[in-house]
């Protein structure tokens, strides 16, 4: 498989990345991207400027997102997940009780 890999990456063949990323997934969420690609290029014996960074990145993520479904969007999304706890499951509206409090000076006709 090491071979395989090594032959397609140098030759930047479409979906190799994708490949790397699911066929090492454990070490690259361990690693990280970055300290990944320096095993990597040992591993495979090649140089690591021909292990493209951005799109080993790229792959992770849609492998990692790809293993845990939505809850993984979450993660890599912080803020994402923040905003939605904020916002009440129903309208402000649909409570009686839930008026403003301006609405308390408005008296009837």
């Amino acid at each position: 498989m090491k071979e395989f890999i090594k032959q397609k990456l140098l030759e930047n063949k479409a979906g190799i990345y994708s490949l790397i990323a699911h066929h090492y997934s454990d070490q690259v969420n361990k690693m990280g991207c970055s300290l990944f690609r320096d095993w990597l290029s040992q591993e495979l014996d090649i140089d690591k400027d021909k292990i493209n960074l951005t799109s080993l990145y790229s792959a992770a993520r849609r492998e990692k997102k790809k293993g845990k479904g939505k809850g993984k969007t979450d993660e890599l999304q912080p803020g994402l997940k923040n905003k939605q706890k904020s916002v009440s499951p129903g309208s402000t509206f649909s409570d009686p009780g839930a008026m403003p409090s301006s609405v308390d000076n408005i008296t009837e006709m």
